[in-house]
């Protein structure tokens, strides 16, 4: 009785699986990503930054596409840069503050 009862849920797991991953696929390919992007946006590409990506872009500092909402590769570059700088300054303090304490101790 449960070796039916399991045959048969497995193959309605199986045919589920199967209708589903082909639902999927093909809602993909007939959507571009800019449909995407609209349909889960609910239509309004220019919403206001989310708190993510506002952080992304340090408070719109960097470039970000309006469409993708992702940084150009010109915000990628800027972004990097000042990353770079920051790390470059705070070792050039920890150097400082590390030769400080050795010669006056």
């Amino acid at each position: 009785m449960f070796e039916n009862i399991r045959t048969k849920f497995a193959d309605l797991l199986k045919g589920w699986k199967k209708n589903n991953k082909a639902a999927s696929a093909e809602q993909v390919e007939a959507e571009s990503t800019f449909e995407q992007l609209k349909r889960q946006s609910g239509g309004n590409i220019n919403r206001p930054l989310t708190r993510a990506e506002n952080r992304l872009t340090h408070k719109g500092k960097f470039a970000l596409d309006p469409i993708t909402r992702k940084l150009t590769p010109e915000g990628k570059t800027a972004r990097l840069k000042y990353r770079l700088n920051w790390v470059i300054i705070w070792l050039i303090l920890g150097i400082v503050i590390t030769w400080g304490i050795l010669l006056f101790l």
